[in-house]
């Protein structure tokens, strides 16, 4: 990602939680690698009010991302998008009081303890219904685990990660 693109994507977020008249400010950005090696823009808010940001299971902060997303690619469109692959530009992550930093720590433990008893007793477990962020680091969490596969079941809000046993992966 560009600078240019990751000044758009900070000043974006600046601005619209002014709009928003929520009192935040960006504790730190950094560049995380992910597991399939690419890199993504991480920015941190620091708030005294997070749950306004995060609400209930991170719906709130879902939104705002995909709120800042769709301004910042609207923006780069206008600017003509010379050059750039906006799929491939956009990439950021909003984390609010390190939320989401601590409920990934939370899942890789869940999907730890739940792959565990799934090689153990040989039966499947099907998790809580999760977000598609959610499902994705429990199946990248999973995904080098011997004799065990996940998959994604369900619609909608109800789209749940299931654990299986298999004899041979």
């Amino acid at each position: 990602m560009y600078n240019k693109t990751q000044e758009l994507v900070k000043q974006t977020l600046i601005d619209l939680l002014d709009v928003m008249g929520v009192e935040a400010s960006i504790e730190e950005e950094r560049i995380e690698t992910i597991k399939d090696g690419k890199e993504i823009f991480t920015l941190n808010l620091s708030t005294d009010f997070p749950n306004l940001l995060i609400g209930q299971y991170g719906g709130n902060l879902q939104c705002l991302q995909h709120l800042v997303g769709v301004i910042v690619k609207h923006k780069l469109l206008a600017e003509g998008g010379k050059g750039i692959d906006l799929e491939e530009e956009v990439k950021f992550n909003i984390d609010v009081n390190d939320y989401k930093k601590q409920k990934k720590e939370t899942l890789v433990k869940l999907a730890e303890t739940m792959a565990d008893q799934v090689a153990y007793n040989k039966n499947s477990v099907a998790l809580r219904p999760m977000s598609p962020y959610e499902r994705k680091i429990i199946h990248l969490e999973l995904a080098e685990r011997k004799n065990l596969v996940t998959e994604s079941v369900g619609e909608n809000l109800m789209r749940r990660v299931v654990i299986k046993y298999v004899e041979s992966k």
